[in-house]
């Protein structure tokens, strides 16, 4: 640079004497050439010098039109072959050109979503204003974590509001329709309203506050904490029905449903304290918030529902007569098809555990948002750029040429697409550039930049000086054209000259004032380059400091000394495989890589091993607790049954339908079995009560005893996972509709798969006369007298009224002979 000045000229005064100096300059330098003054120039140099002369004359022209002095330099500067990922004018875009991308770095006060939203707001009032002023069909998106973390948060607050309400609505539907009674359905609200509002008031005292993922605890607790109730309910009324008294009812219920409850519910908050054992801070308290209120509501279901009860009774509470609907009829199938269903949960349990193995794990978090929505729809205009992509891996260097270095070494892998670094902002320091810089403190002291400022130059002063470049050209092309040399060069570097001419003898007040303003802009951008080149020259290499500050705040550490690379995956990060790979490649050049890129697959792997672990511990910690309360490892192994039947299940189904686990629903793999385990528990503990009153216990009271109550408890939990389907957040959809998958599977498997095989056992007898089962403590409603031998059964029955109950039994069996003899009811 300063090698091309006149030997004549010092340096200060000609800055110091703004544009008509340095247009003067010019003047003078292609003057001297032609004199033969000047060092003689090889021809391609000369060409380019005069090609760079014309870019600047059309700089100006363009800044006195009314662009953007940066703009116009960095248009100039790219020329006719704009670098990578920057168009002709210099600006930033995708490499494939399709998108202009402007990048902000924002500074929050903290780390929660709240945080971002007042920024995130101004950006799109900021965006909106420009799209109004600026021409018809340009379109601007905005995305980046915090922007896509804000659309979360709208989505989720509105998803769990509307979750919040079905799951209301759909409870008190069920009960209602279950229970037949208005008045017993708000009493078994109760205990539940109680214990969420206890809950509340335990997550404020906690944690103080409720985040995207454990707000959800609202419809899951609503779900699981109506069972207790529905329960206690359910045996009130079954003992009301045959005969007790209101007392003795409530007394009946605690002792036989009370065991059964505590267990479940011990079952379940293991099931959801599991968590904990995950890397993951926000599952780890949704699983304790979630215990704390399910034992909130058992105790309020134990010690508050049984006094409401007694309140109701005295005001005449009546017994609901009539059972659940479409119940009494799954007796016979049962009894029926008890091999055949057997037989095919076996099949489907092998089919579950075969599509374990054909899912996937999608860690791709991004997928949750609609796609129709602004964040989601940038990102993935960007996400595939080499550049520009938001997915990248942080990399660090401790100076600028190791960092220059390290992006070279980078570039170099196959698994790299792109990076991101200071070091393209700083040309290498070679020897003759340190040399270039060094001189400028051989030309005198240094140009009072102040005084450079203060001028305001006018047309009049400007444009001798222009009308003086644009003639020696004239005698620069002539003198070109007599050499036999080719005159493009000076050609276009005389038609921005004329350009530039003629707008100076236009200009109006708009220019005017535009190149009044010009020198105190270019005394602020020559001032800090100067004292940059100075401070290189002095220090004799780069420092991350002489980079300009909005490049500071994107490259450089927050003690000013270490350099930032972003390095984007030319692999799919989201894919465990090629993420791997990235990462082995990326390491092996900087061990200390972090960052999305390469975090995606880390937690991917940290969130499997995490849930797998807590199903196990779940599994084992569950097993323990049955056994113990049912005192027999093998009623505890058959109360597990339908847990494990529904588990392999619902990764069938999963499996069929294509569903993979994702960072949302893979929390349902403790979940369900804690969730299931209490309806096999319920069961088991209604069998062993029976068996307790009759020899052998009885199909009736499993089925449509306790049956009745854990078909409702578990479509009220059904219902509630599936109101969580109805939101536009994808991650409570897919937490929901795996849940439903799981509940239901166990559901079923626990109506039908377990009574069948505790027939296939000899553990219980299809007997029924189609009356009200569960009677009071030994009283039978039919005896049977049998005779006859295998194969062959002659029922003479009798009510004890001394009336027939042949038909109901005929109508039972239909006909089948009983497989083996039949005990007598004990009176």
């Amino acid at each position: 640079m300063t090698g091309n000045l006149p030997p004549d000229v010092a340096l200060a005064p000609l800055v110091e004497g703004g544009l008509p100096a340095w247009f003067g300059a010019i003047e003078g330098q292609l003057q001297a050439g032609l004199d033969g003054e000047a060092a003689p120039q090889d021809p391609a140099r000369a060409a380019e010098g005069l090609k760079q002369l014309g870019g600047m004359a059309s700089t100006f022209d363009r800044y006195l039109a009314g662009e953007d002095l940066m703009r116009a330099a960095m248009q100039a500067q790219a020329g006719e072959a704009p670098a990578r990922g920057r168009d002709e004018a210099g600006y930033i875009q995708t490499v494939d050109g399709k998108y202009h991308v402007v990048s902000v770095f924002p500074e929050f006060s903290g780390n929660e979503v709240s945080d971002f939203a007042p920024l995130i707001k101004q950006i799109h009032e900021v965006r909106d204003a420009a799209l109004a002023a600026g021409p018809a069909g340009v379109r601007a998106e905005i995305t980046g974590l915090p922007e896509l973390a804000s659309e979360e948060q709208k989505l989720v607050s509105r998803g769990l509001v509307q979750s919040s309400l079905w799951s209301g609505l759909a409870i008190l539907v069920l009960c209602l329709v279950m229970l037949r009674s208005l008045r017993q359905t708000v009493l078994s609200l109760v205990p539940l309203l109680a214990g969420l509002a206890l809950t509340l008031g335990a997550v404020y005292w906690i944690y103080g506050y409720l985040n995207l993922i454990t707000s959800s605890f609202v419809s899951t607790l609503l779900g699981l904490g109506i069972d207790f109730g529905v329960h206690m309910m359910h045996r009130f009324n079954e003992q009301r029905r045959a005969g007790s008294s209101v007392a003795a009812a409530i007394r009946e219920a605690l002792m036989h449903t009370g065991p059964p409850i505590v267990v479940g519910a011990l079952v379940t908050v293991l099931a959801f304290l599991t968590t904990l054992g995950s890397d993951f801070t926000a599952y780890a308290e949704l699983g304790v918030i979630t215990a704390v209120g399910l034992l909130f509501v058992v105790l309020a279901t134990l010690f508050v529902l049984p006094s409401l009860l007694i309140l109701a009774g005295k005001t005449g509470l009546a017994a609901v007569k009539k059972e659940p609907p479409m119940v009494h009829r799954l007796v016979g199938f049962v009894a029926r098809a008890r091999v055949f269903i057997v037989l095919l949960a076996v099949l489907g349990a092998v089919g579950g555990g075969w599509g374990l193995s054909r899912i996937a794990f999608n860690g791709r978090y991004f997928d949750f948002l609609p796609r129709n929505s602004e964040g989601v729809h940038a990102l993935e205009a960007l996400e595939g750029d080499p550049l520009m992509s938001p997915v990248y891996a942080n990399a660090a260097a401790d100076d600028v040429e190791s960092a220059r270095a390290k992006a070279e070494a980078l570039r170099a892998l196959p698994e790299v697409a792109g990076v991101q670094t200071a070091t393209d902002l700083l040309p290498p320091l070679d020897p003759q550039r340190l040399a270039q810089l060094e001189a400028i403190e051989k030309l005198g002291p240094l140009p009072d930049f102040a005084r450079l400022a203060a001028r305001h130059t006018t047309p009049e002063e400007l444009l001798p000086k222009i009308k003086a470049i644009v003639d020696v050209l004239d005698e620069v092309r002539f003198a070109l054209q007599q050499g036999g040399q080719p005159t493009e060069a000076v050609d276009q570097a005389q038609a921005s000259f004329r350009a530039l001419r003629e707008r100076l003898e236009k200009a109006g007040p708009a220019e005017r004032e535009r190149l009044a303003a010009a020198e105190p802009q270019v005394a602020d951008l020559l001032g800090r380059a100067w004292t940059t080149a100075k401070n290189v020259a002095d220090r004799g290499s780069y420092a991350p400091s002489d980079l300009p500050q909005l490049f500071r705040t994107r490259f450089v550490a927050r003690d000013g000394h270490g350099l930032a690379l972003f390095v984007v995956p030319a692999v799919s990060p989201w894919d465990s495989a090629s993420a791997e790979a990235f990462r082995d490649a990326v390491t092996s050049i900087s061990p200390d890589a972090s960052g999305l890129a390469i975090n995606i697959e880390l937690h991917s792997s940290m969130i499997v091993a995490g849930f797998r672990r807590a199903a196990l511990w779940a599994a084992l910690l569950i097993l323990v607790v049955v056994t113990l309360d049912l005192r027999s490892l093998r009623d505890g192994a058959l109360a597990l049954i339908p847990t494990v039947l529904g588990w392999l299940w619902m990764l069938g189904l999963m499996a069929a339908v294509g569903r993979t686990f994702d960072v949302a629903n893979i929390v349902s793999l403790p979940l369900v079995i804690g969730i299931g385990t209490a309806f096999g528990v319920h069961l088991m503990h209604r069998c062993q009560e029976s068996e307790q009153h009759n020899s052998h216990a009885r199909l009736d009271d499993l089925v449509r005893g306790t049956g009745s109550a854990v078909v409702l408890s578990a479509l009220t939990t059904i219902a509630s996972f599936a109101s969580l389907t109805l939101s536009d957040y994808g991650g409570m959809k897919s937490f929901g509709s795996v849940m439903v998958m799981g509940i239901s599977s166990c559901l079923v498997a626990s109506l039908l798969v377990l009574p069948a095989l505790l027939l296939m056992l000899g553990r219980v007898r299809a007997l029924s006369c189609e009356g009200p089962p569960g009677l009071a403590r030994g009283v039978a409603y039919c005896r049977l007298r049998l005779a006859g031998g295998p194969g062959k059964v002659r029922p003479r029955v009798n009510r004890p009224d001394g009336r027939s109950c042949l038909a109901p039994i005929g109508s039972l069996i239909r006909g089948r002979p009983f497989p083996g003899p039949l005990a007598r009811p004990q009176p």
